[in-house]
């Protein structure tokens, strides 16, 4: 460590979203000032400097001494870092993380910084050539960014300091006090219930109205969308599809940017049916609300960027999963509403029993069975968790798989005005007399149907009647029969 060098202390908090573009200028400009600065960089979770000095995090003690000795502060928009950085008479040089590249959930440091830079409080920095010249400035000229010799003379660093405090608190209440006009929440339909129910065919439907777009089951873009690589709804591979890789840039800075299996870790430790009470309840052991923090951050920038790739004013996720809907509803950037979708019990029952094949190109050949009583259980546990999260607040419509299938045009009809969509007049421009025309979707997983275009017959799927033996039908419906009858399906079937 060369002490009597000057010293650039570089910091990016304790945010746990990778900074690897600040990172890498400050690591670029110190390779070419090697002989001349000592660098230090507190990198967080980004990719460690190479010429620089890097430490993951430093204790508090150690950075106040680094603070002290530093000629220059280089930090990201986080304002503690920089109160902190004029607290020890800096003016820093600063770079805004950037939502479009993965580095945060949205842009508040942006406008932040960019307030504060507007008073003199910070050099900010947009591009790395930006920044170069800042620091090649700052240790030429070191006046211009000592809080005691900025603009000639002015206070002292503790009453530099102290007017900084006051002035940065009145930019972050003015930055807050917009932030929800000026972040547009994505209003996401949510399909929740039991799979098998019909859910595939109405989102596709609901997915022809104007300013709708469905994207299928989103729970599963992680394992057969970015790990195995399954077809979209479109026919393309997911990492060929135009509109998931561009989602895939808007949101993280593209795909390869995201920590795959630090995702599914989150995911397989928070979703799950078992913790929707305490989701609920916001009640989750630390370690598992942990996870669920850093996965609802992770879909909050995907359902932004969906809504921004595909300009819809309502996304239709057809994931169906309880615990999923229960994670959404803590998803800052996401404005939820729940498409209750359920039908018969047996009849599901039945449709879990028997083989269907998934999709060519798909991970497994076929999909998942269950036996009549598994099923039922798992009806009852899914619709009863859907049906609670109207007690919770959360706006929750219901449609009946068999008034759909009966009568299509006049549930879709129902339906959009509930949601305040517009519809078509009449709806008979894509869906009449049973008949849905299908256009091409880029729904990320789900039922094979998915990817059908074209006229496509709506219709009631009756095989379960002569498919399911006389036993396992009065099973599931005793197993079920509170709900069912609350759903208002008959006690016989």
């Amino acid at each position: 460590m060369k002490h009597s060098a000057p010293l650039v202390l570089v910091s990016v908090g304790t945010d746990h979203h990778r900074f690897d573009r600040l990172v890498a200028w400050v690591d670029g400009w110190a390779r070419q000032h090697a002989d001349e600065v000592q660098v230090v960089v507190q990198h967080g979770e980004s990719v460690a400097p190479c010429y620089a000095e890097g430490h993951r995090f430093l204790d508090h003690e150690v950075l106040q001494d680094l603070m002290t000795r530093a000629s220059v502060v280089v930090s990201h928009g986080g304002p503690a870092t920089i109160l902190e950085a004029r607290r020890h008479g800096h003016r820093p040089l600063v770079v805004a993380r950037d939502p479009r590249h993965g580095e945060h959930v949205d842009d508040h440091q942006q406008r932040f910084v960019a307030r504060v830079a507007a008073e003199g409080m910070v050099v900010q920095a947009r591009d790395e050539a930006g920044l170069v010249a800042s620091l090649d400035t700052a240790l030429g000229e070191p006046k211009t960014i000592r809080l005691d010799t900025v603009n000639g003379s002015g206070p002292a660093p503790d009453a530099a300091a102290a007017a900084a405090v006051a002035r940065v608190g009145e930019q972050i209440a003015a930055v807050l006090a917009t932030a929800g006009r000026d972040r547009r929440r994505v209003r996401v339909l949510y399909l929740g219930g039991l799979g098998r129910s019909g859910s595939t065919l109405l989102e596709r439907t609901l997915g022809q109205l104007d300013g709708v777009v469905g994207i299928g089951e989103a729970v599963h873009l992680w394992e057969r969308g970015l790990a195995a690589d399954e077809p979209c709804g479109c026919g393309q591979p997911f990492s060929r599809c135009p509109f998931w890789v561009e989602v895939g840039r808007v949101a993280y800075g593209g795909w390869s940017q995201v920590d795959l299996p630090a995702v599914l870790a989150a995911k397989a430790g928070v979703d799950r049916t078992r913790y929707a009470p305490a989701l609920a309840a916001g009640a989750l052991a630390p370690v598992v609300a942990a996870r669920a923090r850093r996965y609802r951050a992770l879909l909050g920038r995907l359902y932004t960027a969906v809504g921004e790739v595909s300009g819809a004013r309502l996304v239709v996720d057809s994931s169906k999963h309880a615990s999923y809907a229960y994670l959404l509803r803590g998803v800052p950037e996401v404005d939820l509403e729940v498409l209750h979708v359920v039908r018969d019990a047996p009849a599901v029952a039945y449709a879990w029993a028997k083989e269907t094949p998934r999709e060519p190109g798909a991970a497994e050949a076929m999909m998942t069975r269950w036996s009549p009583l598994q099923t039922a259980l798992q009806w009852d546990a899914q619709n009863g968790l859907v049906s609670a999260l109207a007690a919770l607040g959360t706006r929750v419509h219901r449609v009946r798989y068999e008034d759909f299938v009966t009568a299509p045009a006049v549930t879709v009809t129902a339906l959009a005005e509930r949601l305040g969509r517009p519809v078509p007049a009449p709806v008979a421009g894509y869906l009449r007399d049973g008949v849905v025309d299908l256009r091409t979707s880029h729904t990320v997983s789900g039922n094979p149907s998915r990817l059908r275009t074209g006229p496509t017959e709506i219709r009631p799927d009756e095989a379960w009647r002569t498919g399911l033996t006389a036993r396992d039908r009065r099973r599931v419906c005793l197993a079920t029969a509170p709900l069912r009858a609350a759903y208002g399906y008959a006690a016989r079937t």
